[in-house]
């Protein structure tokens, strides 16, 4: 959703209340909390977790809170997951709610010497977008990359929000629409970067097979990753000032690492995955995580989106849910929100965006220095 005067616990109590009816489970049930920090909430935010029991009830259970940057929510689930497959729990609740500052997301303090994160913003004023215009830009020379495939982003993201009762926006854009509009960062447009955004996602994960049977199609965590940046990526970190010169390991290499470990683990590789959402911040991310996740190989994710391979009906529907272009990012519930359209598509609940006989699903997100999260769902 845009922006309101609530506050971070009534959005977060709204998504719990509708995963609770879902699944129709009692919040008695819930054995273990997994909550994203809200990064802006002051100690508020940083005890989401309790926050959310004072209003569904304190029941004694366990409380993490967990911050991980974008990736917040892909950091819960797998922490939830991780706590059903150990055994420690039968039912985890992961969730994660977000107050986005209006504008660009900002430094949180002025403090150098308490926050590291603030050199950047002294030394070279650079909100997030300046860093994917520069990745942007050296795409561009590398691989061809044209404004045209950019704005092929946009319109395609937009077609699909346009038919998502939840999406924030709801226009579609013409070519020309997305084409004249002013450039945010060279070569990045207006429209082709995702607006910060305030929302709330909630995520039941459970091993109860009463509770299961209960459920309506419930779908099943093949495998729940995250990953960190390896040594020698040459990407230009967000919140760094440098990159290596040469290259000794892979571009986003925490997604790299994150997609990779879920292949391994769920026995699942790109060539099986119907319905993926990635994290299109903006239509550079649209582009470069079909390679960075193995969908094709480097260079070659502009003519899957010319040849619409990554259209709804291809074999590959990429970000039927109109995606972050279509939503904004919510940063502790994004990666949360991604896990449950992929599940809605699996369970046949995407309307007019229905991808038809999906049966694997990716969720793929990432965050500020070096946090990613793959998670991988089957009917």
């Amino acid at each position: 959703m845009g922006f309101s005067e609530k506050v971070f616990s009534d959005f977060a109590a709204v998504a719990v209340e509708g995963a609770l009816k879902d699944a129709n489970i009692e919040w008695k049930k819930i054995q273990a909390i997994m909550a994203g920090i809200f990064i802006y909430g002051g100690n508020a935010g940083h005890l989401s977790g309790q926050y959310l029991e004072s209003i569904f009830g304190e029941t004694g259970v366990p409380v993490v809170n967990v911050y991980n940057a974008c990736a917040t929510g892909s950091a819960a689930i797998r922490m939830a997951y991780n706590s059903v497959a150990a055994g420690e729990t039968d039912t985890a609740l992961a969730f994660g709610a977000d107050v986005s500052p209006k504008g660009f997301l900002t430094a949180k303090s002025d403090n150098a010497v308490q926050d590291r994160d603030v050199i950047r913003w002294k030394m070279g004023g650079l909100p997030n977008p300046i860093y994917w215009a520069l990745e942007c830009r050296k795409r561009m020379e590398k691989y061809g990359t044209t404004e045209e495939d950019l704005a092929l982003v946009k319109v395609l993201m937009s077609e699909y929000g346009a038919k998502n009762p939840d999406a924030r926006f709801k226009k579609p854009y013409t070519m020309e629409e997305v084409l004249n509009s002013v450039y945010v960062c060279d070569p990045l447009r207006l429209y082709e970067i995702c607006p910060v955004s305030t929302g709330a996602a909630a995520v039941i994960v459970t091993a109860d097979k009463e509770l299961i049977s209960k459920a309506d199609k419930a779908v099943k965590i093949n495998a729940t990753t995250m990953g960190s940046s390896i040594y020698g990526d040459p990407t230009i970190r967000i919140s760094a000032l440098s990159c290596p010169a040469v290259a000794e390991a892979p571009m986003l290499s925490e997604s790299y690492s994150a997609s990779r470990q879920a292949y391994e683990k769920s026995g699942i590789g790109p060539d099986d995955i119907d319905v993926l959402e990635l994290p299109d911040n903006s239509s550079w991310h649209y582009l470069v995580y079909l390679e960075t996740c193995g969908f094709c190989k480097e260079g070659e994710a502009d003519k899957m989106l010319r040849d619409g391979m990554t259209k709804i009906g291809a074999k590959l529907a990429v970000n039927p849910s109109g995606g972050f272009s279509s939503h904004g990012e919510a940063l502790s519930a994004q990666a949360l929100w991604q896990v449950i359209e992929c599940a809605n598509q699996l369970r046949g609940r995407g309307g007019a965006r229905q991808v038809e006989g999906a049966k694997v699903a990716m969720a793929q997100t990432y965050g500020l220095m070096g946090n990613s999260g793959t998670t991988i769902l089957t009917l």
